[in-house]
């Protein structure tokens, strides 16, 4: 039995605290496991309440009489009968419900983008709970006299310490604690020293190897240790990738295929961020606060983007954008219009034909239109833009060309959409640096412009029986020059009236560089 100072339980995940930490005379002592710092007196006062809830658990389990300190000297006969009729239902009862619960939890992303606190999932237990389990199975292991026994007690120990580390990484991916991705690691290195006990764990074995490595990346990364970060997340992603088929057909841990090919994805985005740093000459560590920001700021919420926005990979897109943009502040170029202004706006630049029916009687005929349109690249954080995709574009349907009602009538009409302004703006496009001025960071990724595009057609349809409209070409971002005042963008007078409603809206901060 490991003395009191040794055996101290964190009080807020019930993880024993590390036994070098305990034994200095600190009033405080940090738990490995999840990081969280607490009074001795509490890890204490919690270690007693667990002994007492173990003992308690003993006592109602074990015939009255029975006296677990002496169970060794217990004829093995009885101790199997007291096992096999009164322990061995408790215990499989509960490692079930654990069994089920990890092999849950298995199934989803076991971490997130470095700059994130948005975890794929929440555990259905506290890692308390399991970790007390873990301490009641040891409790009453004396029992354990056959091979069956001590194979049950054996897996029991085992699914639920692993069980606990992973509850604890699942709570620190929400977290936004300093130095989380070196105790996660050390989750991970924890849990295979305990699957490495049990059978049949090699893939998930070989899973939390290749994450342990990726976590360390990503502490590394955060740190400013850029090399040793793609080096250690690179291993891992191999790892990754080389588990995927076993793991596609394997019966038990099928459920783990989908989860992999996410965390490859998200390791595929995170070495982009890493590429984008080694090429872009700049400063690593305010670059890492600028993509910092980008993946700290909340996207807009609607049915119809989740699918989208959700998607992770969007931001290897979204950081190749920004990573373009600024290249112009540092002697590289960027498409951008003429006109004068201090910040620089972009816009995702789109080619719109249509059609529309004009005339009446013998005098109806079809007109075939070339259009253009512009829209924000920031979109993504507004929600007028998602609840109404004319927000977010140079509204082109908004007023029909001034024409006479005979023009009608006698089918003279040339067009319907009122865009020759946004077209002027897009035929002025050149290469050009960004010194000097203001960028307003892009957030939205080409298939996003094509989407809000399409649902601001299909708004436009409704409205416009005879319009007929051909799939837009979204081509590329632009940088239209604008005023700043505060946050608050002032649209060049090339919009006319047709300034998207999203540039009347105040933009954050930490979006302008």
């Amino acid at each position: 039995m490991l003395g009191e100072s040794v055996a101290l339980r964190c009080k807020y995940c019930g993880a024993p605290l590390d036994g070098d930490d305990v034994k200095t005379d600190s009033e405080y002592v940090t738990c490995q496991y999840c990081g969280t710092t607490q009074q001795r007196i509490d890890a204490k006062a919690y270690l007693d309440q667990l002994m007492g809830q173990v003992r308690s658990w003993i006592s109602n389990s074990i015939p009255t009489g029975f006296n677990m300190a002496g169970a060794e000297n217990v004829d093995p006969v009885a101790r199997h009968n007291i096992f096999v009729n009164n322990i061995r239902p408790k215990v499989e009862l509960e490692l079930n419900e654990y069994k089920f619960s990890t092999t849950s939890l298995l199934g989803n992303s076991l971490i997130t983008l470095p700059f994130s606190t948005k975890g794929s999932f929440k555990p259905v237990h506290q890692s308390s709970k399991a970790f007390e389990f873990n301490e009641r199975v040891k409790s009453i292991s004396a029992l354990a006299v056959d091979d069956s026994s001590q194979e049950l007690i054996n897996e029991a120990l085992t699914i639920s310490q692993s069980y606990a580390m992973m509850i604890n990484n699942a709570n620190l991916l929400t977290d936004s604690k300093d130095g989380k991705f070196h105790i996660m690691s050390n989750n991970f290195k924890e849990s295979i020293n305990t699957l490495k006990k049990g059978r049949g764990n090699e893939l998930v074995i070989q899973r939390f190897e290749a994450l342990s490595k990726v976590c360390d990346g990503f502490e590394n990364l955060l740190s400013g240790n850029i090399m040793t970060a793609e080096s250690d997340i690179k291993s891992g992603r191999n790892i990754l990738q080389s588990i995927k088929d076993p793991i596609f057909t394997d019966v038990n841990y099928g459920i783990m295929y989908q989860a992999v090919e996410q965390e490859i994805s998200i390791c595929d985005v995170v070495l982009n961020i890493i590429e984008i740093l080694n090429t872009s000459g700049g400063d690593a560590l305010s670059m890492l606060n600028i993509i910092k920001n980008v993946m700290d700021m909340p996207l807009a919420s609607n049915p119809k983007w989740t699918y989208l926005l959700n998607n992770k990979e969007r931001y290897n897109e979204v950081f190749k954008n920004v990573a373009h943009a600024l290249s112009a502040k540092a002697g590289g170029t960027i498409p951008v219009t003429s006109g004068d202004g201090d910040i620089l706006v972009p816009f995702w630049e789109i080619d719109l034909r249509y059609s529309f029916e004009t005339g009446s009687l013998w005098k109806k005929k079809s007109v075939e239109v070339k259009e253009d349109l512009l829209i924000c690249a920031d979109f993504v954080i507004d929600q007028n833009c998602l609840n109404n995709p004319k927000f977010a574009v140079t509204d082109i349907f908004k007023e029909r060309p001034e024409s006479s009602f005979l023009d009608s009538f006698k089918g003279k009409e040339t067009s319907i959409s009122a865009g020759e302004g946004i077209g002027s703006i897009q035929d002025s496009v050149g290469e050009s640096s960004a010194a000097g001025r203001k960028i307003l960071l892009p957030l939205s990724t080409f298939s996003e412009a094509e989407k809000m595009c399409m649902e601001y057609l299909s708004q436009c349809t409704s409205s416009y029986k005879k319009l007929k409209l051909s799939k837009p070409d979204v081509r590329k971002l632009i940088y239209v020059p604008c005023k700043l005042n505060g946050n608050t963008i002032i649209p060049s007078a090339s919009f006319g009236t047709l300034a998207p409603g999203r540039l009347s809206v105040a933009v954050p901060a930490n979006m302008i560089v």
